[in-house]
């Protein structure tokens, strides 16, 4: 997946949300090192102005950046 995707899959999903929302991040979602704490998976996380948290964890980054997207605004 090239860069060039993944920003314009960010600002895509950030048009997107609901007012009030804006995109926090987007991680890899390996939680260490060693090979059982591995993950190929990506999380997106947003947050609102009280800073409710939403996440979604997909198979690639733009997946992650559109499932979120789709959670926040079903439309």
């Amino acid at each position: 997946m090239d860069s060039d995707s993944v920003t314009r899959a960010w600002a895509d999903a950030g048009a997107r949300l609901p007012e009030g929302w804006v995109l926090d991040g987007l991680r890899c979602a390996s939680s260490g090192l060693t090979p059982d704490e591995r993950s190929d998976d990506w999380i997106a996380v947003a947050i609102d102005e009280s800073g409710e948290e939403r996440r979604h964890r997909a198979s690639d980054p733009v997946a992650a950046l559109t499932g979120l997207a789709d959670l926040l605004d079903p439309d």
